[in-house]
């Protein structure tokens, strides 16, 4: 559907219809839905979609879907109400997230870039893309309420809870589809990162290339680790200002994999400040400018070229660092370049 044919937000327990747009021909209807729901970015469960699927509730052009039926251009594809909140009240599964009125009121200082297709927002560290178990609401959830509902708004890639720094959410499926297309390994759109990391690290060490793989222990959090049998992860770092203590890196990624740049760093011996999962927190300690705060992770989602998707211009956006950087660069004596020092949400 055009973005500018997007059908009234459904009513309560109402089921909902989308078409289908040209560049999602082929596609099965259970990956479509992953995509249309959100489930990609831990909105739903994938459980949730194929039971669905299982009880016939999805129907293409009125008919049953399998999960491996494949949808065309202009297909009708009926989506059912759907009633899996965790992050919602049990009591009323059908209610609204509460994002509280903290986050509301300054939601419209973290907007970097936005118009009738694209919102780009500099989301600060420690606010998850989304809600989820003891997440109560995500940077999705308080846009959609800034944006007083509208009828669509997705996530097209996410960063880390604790990570802050540019993020791009679309207002239609076919800018979705666009903008994710661009981040791609094969695609055009180009991640700077900024980073500070333990250590002086050595000018000759410029590209990582090892591969990652995501693996949990019983009883333990979900952590991702160095093996050669991983999927292919390179990352790039170049340094803007370092010291025997610490180092203010530029960082690129060729791929896109769960914790990848603080993997990297920990991997070569010089972690990233602040990070409780894989850095050090004796080190964190040693090197604070206050003395008992909590140490957030100093890693920053900093710039991001891509071309718009309905009339191709090439879009250069920068993020500043967030204020509770200043601190550290101080203490540190490490200059962070002028164009990522504007003010910004903390």
């Amino acid at each position: 559907m055009n973005q500018h044919q997007n059908p009234p937000p459904p009513r309560k327990n109402a089921a909902r219809r989308v078409t289908v747009e040209a560049q999602y021909t082929g596609q099965r209807i259970d990956n479509f839905l992953h995509r249309t729901l959100g489930a990609t970015h831990g909105e739903l469960p994938r459980s949730l979609i194929y039971r669905i699927l299982r009880t016939g509730e999805v129907r293409i052009n009125s008919q049953r879907a399998k999960p491996t039926t494949r949808v065309s251009t202009g297909d009708e594809i009926r989506i059912p109400p759907l009633h899996h909140r965790p992050d919602r009240d049990p009591n009323d599964p059908d209610a609204p997230v509460t994002v509280p009125n903290y986050w509301l009121e300054r939601a419209a200082t973290l907007i970097v870039f936005e118009d009738d297709d694209l919102l780009i927002v500099n989301k600060p560290g420690g606010l998850a893309v989304h809600g989820g178990s003891n997440i109560p609401f995500g940077l999705i959830d308080l846009m959609r309420q800034h944006l007083d509902n509208p009828p669509l708004l997705e996530l097209a890639h996410r960063i880390d809870r604790d990570t802050s720094g540019l993020v791009v959410l679309a207002k239609s499926l076919a800018t979705l589809g666009h903008i994710q297309n661009q981040f791609r390994p094969e695609g055009n759109a180009e991640k700077t990162y900024l980073t500070l990391v333990h250590g002086h690290w050595p000018d000759h060490l410029t590209r990582i290339d090892v591969s990652l793989r995501k693996w949990q222990g019983e009883g333990e959090a979900h952590r991702v680790v160095v093996d050669p049998q991983g999927k292919p992860a390179v990352t790039h770092f170049s340094t803007l200002a370092a010291n025997a203590h610490a180092s203010l890196l530029k960082v690129g990624l060729e791929t896109g994999r769960t914790h990848q740049i603080r993997v990297h760093a920990a991997h070569a011996g010089y972690p990233v400040i602040g990070d409780s999962k894989y850095g050090q927190r004796i080190l964190d300690k040693r090197l604070s400018p206050k003395a008992g705060e909590r140490h957030t992770l100093l890693l920053h989602a900093a710039a991001l070229t891509l071309h718009h998707p309905v009339n191709g211009a090439l879009l250069k956006l920068v993020a500043p660092v967030p204020d509770t950087w200043g601190a550290w660069t101080d203490a540190l004596n490490l200059a962070v370049p002028t164009e990522f020092t504007a003010k910004s949400p903390s």
